[in-house]
């Protein structure tokens, strides 16, 4: 989290920019407050302000307006971050998730080492239904990983799902099943700190998963998700039961993360809090 600086813009779209997320291949992310529409409640948002050399294809934009419209639309889920609006043919292209006042969980494995397996239970059980959500709308999130999975203390969300933009040319449900060897790989990363596969995550990988660190408990079901045939891959719903066995992920994820990702998170929302203000980011 940090303040806007001298080259950073004022406003995106309807959103008023008050401090810069993060950066990246696809664009910078702000955090902004606005509403979608005249009339609308103002909320805070994450704002991708998208390089406009990712999307010359007038299809791909499309489809991500399409998308992003059914995300606003049909999906409903804790787990997901709520669509907050895109526009795609202007000079700064940009679109909006619902602001999550947390940190990746790539950053807080990164820092502070693998989950424990009840935690890995409970993150599974969300991620699964988030995916359920998705899927349900006909939307494949594509990128899910480590990056793409924000852990808040109230419960985790995926964010900029529809996004890996050069990656649309499969049926939707290979995508769909492609999500599921993500999901897979993700959960890996969470007991381990390490990926599934050396160099990269590619589903026609020929050498079995890396499961080193995982739990025997769930190596069954995250073996499972990594198989090398996306039609053998189980669906969402059943990994739902399958790894969150006592439907933990429905409980405040501050009761079953480990306490140091938990005070990482706190910290966090403190500096969205010192960007923002206070009163105004109690509204």
């Amino acid at each position: 989290m940090a303040g806007l600086g001298s080259t950073d813009p004022q406003q995106v779209g309807p959103y008023r920019l008050h401090g810069v997320l993060g950066d990246g291949r696809m664009g910078t992310v702000y955090l902004g407050r606005g509403a979608p529409q005249r009339g609308a409640r103002k909320q805070l948002v994450a704002v991708r302000a998208l390089r406009p050399e990712l999307l010359r294809d007038r299809p791909l934009r499309a489809r991500l307006r399409q998308e992003m419209q059914a995300a606003a639309s049909g999906v409903r889920s804790d787990y997901v971050a709520d669509a907050a609006g895109c526009e795609l043919d202007s000079a700064q292209p940009w679109i909006a998730n619902a602001f999550v006042p947390g940190v990746s969980l790539e950053a807080l494995v990164s820092k502070y080492g693998p989950m424990p397996e009840s935690s890995v239970r409970a993150l599974g059980g969300a991620l699964a239904r988030s995916l359920m959500a998705l899927h349900a709308a006909r939307i494949t999130h594509r990128d899910l990983g480590p990056h793409n999975v924000m852990l808040a203390l109230d419960t985790p969300r995926v964010v900029d799902y529809g996004l890996a933009l050069g990656n649309m040319s499969g049926p939707a449900t290979d995508e769909m099943a492609d999500d599921v060897f993500d999901l897979g790989a993700t959960l890996v990363y969470a007991c381990s700190a390490h990926q599934p596969f050396a160099g990269n995550m590619l589903p026609m990988a020929r050498e079995d998963p890396d499961l080193t660190g995982v739990p025997d408990g769930l190596c069954p079901a995250l073996f499972a998700c990594l198989h090398k045939t996306p039609e053998s891959r189980p669906p969402p719903s059943v990994l739902t039961h399958a790894l969150d066995l006592a439907d933990t992920a429905e409980l405040p994820a501050s009761e079953w993360l480990p306490e140091p990702y938990v005070h990482e998170i706190g910290q966090v929302n403190e500096a969205a809090r010192r960007v923002m203000g206070r009163r105004l980011f109690g509204r």
